[in-house]
């Protein structure tokens, strides 16, 4: 019976969440069908090995399940592909549609054909950036994540149909192991629409005070500054969305995913680190603003530069719990393929 559930299981890891219920009933049906038709004297073990091996490799019996081959990215990697590419899309429109809003709030006057030329241009360029993004990122996953002998295989599993047998079913990992698909979607959309912000319209993060029906923005960072960062935001974008990408194929913890999240953990906190501890960045004249307008009586100046400070501590706090996290999982729970 273990035998027939990591079958199962390798057959259907592969496939779209909303198919695998129904195939792996189906398939269990035909397994027991195969079983019951053996006449000969043998073991229930013995013939759910037969069964087994005449069905044949899982990962070919997934991918007639699917219907076609799709090599685009690689049969393994497609389905998730084309699912991140949406949820990138998705947040690429909802970050562009918050920028704009943002934009045009913050300029008076602006005419509305311009408004909408800029936005349909934003949505059309941050589109084919997501596209592109999200493309090289698998692209990355695929050449990087999967080692010679996995490259191996899966050519001569969907190219050569080569010989397969029992050995090579995966072990079922336990439930702790397993990564509930929705973290790395959800961190991929608030990563977006963040990074979207910061890119295009630093000045959406400000502080907004309000007094007699005006309202006056003093913007956080310095845009003009930022501007000279976009190539890191846009490298911090695809290393993070490269990361959940990692995930997505894995879909359980092993020692292999741990040190490739750990390591893109430890860059992107780099570069992060090295955009907000240049000076340049803040708004230099954002306490001064706030005193005046806020009609503070002490300096904030001190409490200011506390809150930076603390924002950098912030950042390294949760790298390193990132990277730690993903180390003692990995070692925790790692599972073989």
């Amino acid at each position: 019976m273990d035998l027939v559930n990591r079958y199962v299981y390798a057959v259907t890891r592969s496939l779209p969440e909303k198919q695998r219920a129904d195939i792996e009933k189906e398939l269990r049906t035909l397994i027991d069908d195969m079983i019951e038709e053996n006449d000969e004297p043998a073991s229930y073990e013995s013939k759910a090995q037969k069964a087994l091996l005449e069905l044949g490799d899982p990962e070919i019996l997934a991918d007639n399940y699917r219907g076609s081959k799709r090599y685009l990215i690689g049969p393994q990697f497609y389905d998730k592909y084309i699912l991140i590419l949406k949820i990138v899309l998705v947040a690429v429109f909802a970050g562009v549609t918050i920028a704009i809003a943002a934009e045009g709030f913050f300029t008076k006057g602006k005419n509305e054909l311009d408004i909408v030329k800029d936005y349909l241009g934003a949505l059309f360029s941050g589109g084919l950036q997501a596209f592109a993004w999200t493309t090289i990122s698998f692209m990355i996953a695929e050449r990087a994540y999967m080692n010679t002998a996995d490259k191996g295989k899966v050519e001569k599993d969907f190219m050569e149909k080569s010989v397969w047998s029992l050995s090579q079913l995966p072990v079922i990992p336990e439930k702790k192991a397993l990564i509930p698909i929705h973290e790395p979607v959800i961190s991929i959309i608030f990563s977006t629409i963040f990074l979207i912000l910061l890119y295009s319209t630093p000045k959406v993060f400000s502080a907004y005070i309000t007094f007699e029906s005006n309202t006056v923005v003093i913007p956080v960072f310095n845009q003009q500054a930022m501007q000279g960062f976009r190539i890191l935001l846009i490298s911090i974008l695809l290393l993070l969305v490269l990361k959940e990408v990692l995930k997505l194929y894995s879909r359980r913890w092993n020692q292999k995913l741990s040190v490739a999240v750990a390591v893109i953990s430890g860059i992107s906190t780099i570069l992060t680190l090295y955009i907000f501890t240049d000076a340049s960045v803040w708004n230099p004249d954002f306490p001064g603003e706030i005193m005046k307008h806020m009609k503070l009586t002490f300096d904030f100046i001190d409490p200011w530069a506390k809150i930076k400070s603390g924002f950098i501590a912030l950042i390294v706090i949760t790298g390193v719990i990132d990277i730690i996290t993903a180390l003692y999982k990995g070692i925790r729970y790692n599972v073989i393929k």
